[in-house]
């Protein structure tokens, strides 16, 4: 690579890093957003049909259309269809929220890091940040979600009814949840997050870059129902509307029939629709029945979207068992590629990507039972250290530590294999590798 090259190079990302707080900026990838495991990104399509499948589709309407609840700006200013995001860099500001409604079931910042929400100061008084349009200090009504992706720390932040109160110069929310791109931490059971089921909304939109890539969507949609009943897996809470057994649960999933033609539609849409095939969607609020959820872009046609989606019915759907997960994968096997750690236990695996993009997979080394080493380029050149130890008795956790010798973009992917939770540690490209000690990676003692 030649020095123009590299200064090239350089440059795009250090002005990536450097962009501003801006609403539908950049989201850090690899997409889709959490783990490959989580239950936004899980291919449900061999998963059974449930039993009562008929009888929840019969309770919810066979007949009512699909709409899709996003689009570009409203009729009267600054009104937006979609829910809006806002990419924030790691140095944000955290401010204090004040929550006035679930505020014993709200997160006071993410895990591990200061206390406070990285809201930029242009959400008080700018259009477009908050769900709806209208500014953080505007006396407005609905749900008004806030979601910020500090796109450095990998972090996702979401608050419900958000609100700049000038008289007492604070930011308050009905509730707010932090989560970790990296891991699939699910909420406390019975607590909310800033939807009702407890799960994250931004995971669950319909986005325009997907919609129009040149890759399927690789994720479930969001969507509502006007009646629910109590909650399933992955929904850690309820908001129950109606009593009847035949109402969905919160965290139910509904997958489009196999068998329903969508060759006809534009290509956007059959991306759109072939991921309800193959992930499906995922009842995550209360609302107006069978409505999809997906991101504000002025660049959505809704003169093509409604009548698509218009033109299926929740009769096209099936649900599928209730609380269904994927069976847990087999034991631990060491290959070249991989540590089998903790007793053979938890399955580490590393890739490594360089400044020219090429990557790769780190190959390991076994020191210990709970120890091993990897390398990427050549065999006598150590990049890595990483153990995982069973910390049950101290804090009834299994512990995630690890060290590098290397400032290469690395991925590191750590998976228990009786439960097939995962997490995932990331080192920045051009940083130096940062140590990991993490001691409440993975709360499944014993």
């Amino acid at each position: 690579m030649n020095a123009k090259t590299l200064s090239l190079i350089l440059g795009l990302l250090l002005c990536a890093a450097s962009l501003p707080a801006q609403p539908g900026g950049p989201l850090p990838g690899p997409l889709p957003l959490f783990p490959s495991d989580n239950w936004w990104n899980v291919d449900v399509s061999q998963a059974p049909v449930d039993p009562n499948s008929s009888d929840f589709i019969d309770f919810l309407g066979g007949n009512t259309p699909l709409h899709p609840d996003f689009g570009g700006n409203g009729d009267s200013f600054p009104e937006i269809y979609g829910i809006p995001w806002v990419s924030v860099p790691g140095t944000q500001p955290l401010v204090p929220v004040t929550f006035v409604e679930f505020g014993d079931e709200s997160d006071d910042g993410a895990p591990g890091r200061p206390a406070g929400y990285p809201i930029p100061d242009a959400a008080k008084t700018q259009p477009g940040y908050i769900e709806g349009g209208y500014p953080g200090n505007a006396a407005a009504s609905g749900d008004r979600h806030l979601l910020l992706v500090d796109r450095d720390h990998r972090l996702l932040f979401e608050l419900y009814h958000t609100r700049w109160n000038a008289v007492m110069g604070r930011w308050e929310a009905g509730s707010g949840a932090a989560f970790s791109l990296d891991a699939n931490a699910r909420r406390p059971e019975g607590w909310t997050s800033a939807d009702a089921a407890g799960l994250a909304i931004l995971p669950g939109l319909v986005r325009w870059d997907e919609a129009f890539g040149s890759e399927p969507i690789r994720h479930a949609f969001r969507f509502t129902v006007g009646r629910s009943n109590g909650h399933v897996y992955p929904a850690s809470h309820a908001a129950s509307t109606s009593s009847s057994p035949d109402a969905l649960p919160m965290g139910a999933r509904l997958r489009l029939k196999a068998g329903k033609d969508i060759s006809g539609y534009p290509a956007e849409i059959r991306r759109i629709f072939q991921a309800m095939k193959t992930y499906g969607l995922i009842l995550a609020d209360n609302g107006t029945d069978m409505y999809i959820s997906g991101s504000h872009d002025t660049r959505w046609d809704n003169d093509v979207l409604n009548p698509a989606f218009a033109s299926l019915r929740a009769s096209d759907f099936e649900v599928i068992q209730r609380g269904w997960q994927p069976a847990a994968p087999g034991g631990c096997t060491a290959t070249g590629t991989r540590l089998c750690l903790a007793g053979s236990r938890f399955r580490v695996e590393a890739t490594w990507t360089t400044r020219d993009g090429a990557t790769g997979s780190g190959h390991a080394v076994a020191l210990t039972a709970d120890t091993g080493w990897f390398w990427f380029f050549d065999i006598a050149n150590v990049e890595m250290v990483v153990k995982v130890l069973n910390g049950c008795a101290l804090n009834n956790r299994y512990w995630v530590f690890a060290g590098g010798l290397t400032d290469t973009r690395v991925r590191i992917t750590v998976t228990d294999t009786r439960t097939g939770a995962s997490k995932q540690y990331n080192n920045p490209q051009g940083t130096p590798f940062q140590p990991i000690q993490d001691t409440a990676a993975f709360a499944s003692c014993p």
